[in-house]
């Protein structure tokens, strides 16, 4: 990558700080391609940090808490972001959910971290190439 490229700026949203700080290494060690421009645990504390931290990518945890995220997803995409939803649920109805509200994809918490990262990756190459806003 040129070191004039700027790095992927990604949000991590998940209840859980051990999910976070994972994420958080993982991308952290993608650098200088992505770089982790925050973290939240609650969904006031994603738009919050959304709209301070401007990032590109939001990896958005479908479940916080009691309360499902899905509702939220079509106003952290009017922040600018795109959102990547990863879950462990396994069902077409939370799938369908997520990407009717907004998402672009959903990744399965299970997958290898190199497919969270393709992911990332694509979506946002596909919004820098105008072929989604």
């Amino acid at each position: 990558m040129p070191p004039s490229v700027a790095p992927i700026k990604v949000l991590l949203v998940d209840d859980h700080e051990h999910v976070l700080r994972g994420l958080r290494k993982l991308i952290q060690g993608e650098w200088p391609r992505m770089a982790v421009a925050g973290t939240a645990r609650t969904i006031a504390q994603a738009f919050a940090t959304a709209r301070d931290c401007k990032p590109d990518v939001i990896v958005l945890d479908v479940q916080l808490g009691e309360r499902s995220a899905i509702d939220h997803i079509p106003e952290l995409v009017r922040s600018g972001a795109q959102v990547l939803v990863l879950t462990g649920h396994n069902t077409a109805k939370v799938h369908g959910d997520a990407i009717s509200h907004g998402a672009r994809v959903v990744v399965m918490k299970h997958e290898p971290a190199e497919v969270l990262l393709r992911e990332i990756e694509r979506i946002h190459g596909l919004r820098d190439a105008g072929v989604i806003q």
